[in-house]
């Protein structure tokens, strides 16, 4: 059977909590109940992102991300974008970046891979998420449930 793993990476960290709360936007929405969907929150995953590929056809990650852009700011990234921006998409110390060009490198990637990062602004333990980052979080679930429709298939 054909999976897909949507995948949302963060921390209880204020802003880093935007792939978490794209998750509770899926969870909340008609996603969860399709047939061969896995929906899933990380806690800065390193390297062990790369067994949660498992079995799947087609992976979607979601984090945050921090570079010059302003907080809020959605972006999708593929395959040839990962080497140029390898410093700046994740906060967490071995990346989402460093995992999937290892898992490039064993073999390990699905045949269909989608990298989506949230622009954060502070990510400060024990601060809420920005309502920047709530809207954009929202608006990138509205995104990927719309690409995932005709995918899925009800139970």
């Amino acid at each position: 059977m054909s999976q897909v793993h949507i995948l949302g990476i963060g921390s209880p960290s204020g802003d880093d909590q935007a792939g978490w709360m794209v998750i509770d936007a899926l969870l909340a929405s008609d996603v969860q109940h399709g047939v061969g969907v896995v929906i899933d929150k990380l806690d800065r995953p390193g390297a062990n992102l790369i067994s949660l590929f498992e079995g799947a056809d087609w992976v979607i990650l979601i984090d945050a991300m921090q570079s010059s852009g302003q907080p809020g700011a959605i972006r999708r990234f593929d395959q040839q974008d990962w080497p140029a921006y390898s410093g700046g998409l994740s906060s967490h110390g071995f990346g989402v970046l460093d995992a999937l060009t290892l898992a490039r490198a064993l073999g390990s990637l699905p045949s269909r891979l989608d990298l989506h990062g949230i622009e954060i602004g502070s990510a400060n333990p024990g601060e809420q998420a920005g309502d920047d980052i709530e809207a954009a979080a929202q608006q990138l679930a509205r995104c990927i449930a719309a690409d995932l429709s005709p995918w899925i298939r009800p139970v």
